[in-house]
């Protein structure tokens, strides 16, 4: 189990849509967390849903484009801090930042 403070920089997942995307942990009330989305949206959560702000080099992500805004599956090919270098599956590559990542854990 992580133990998380206030201010941390995690991925939360979001039922919505089932995907961990980049929040800040804004408070904790026990075993209960609040944390705030980069888009602004905010919610109570559990820390078994949440993950550390971190990626490793081959881990399958999602990645906002510089191009158009939209998600597309890449693979992660270099980590330089918060600064991730992606290739998509045309073979592209793009440097951009952990907070343009998301990515789905299949849990079947």
């Amino acid at each position: 189990m992580e133990f998380w403070t206030e201010g941390d920089r995690v991925f939360a997942f979001w039922d919505e849509d089932e995907y961990f995307y980049p929040a800040t942990v804004v408070s904790i009330d026990g075993e209960d967390l609040y944390v705030r989305f980069d888009t602004g949206e905010e919610e109570w959560t559990n820390a078994d849903y949440l993950e550390e702000y971190l990626v490793e080099e081959d881990e399958q992500v999602e990645c906002k484009s510089a191009k158009d805004d939209l998600y597309y599956d890449a693979i992660v090919v270099d980590v330089d801090g918060e600064r991730v270098e992606v290739e998509y599956e045309d073979e592209s590559r793009e440097w951009t930042t952990l907070n343009r990542l998301r990515f789905f854990i299949d849990e079947s």
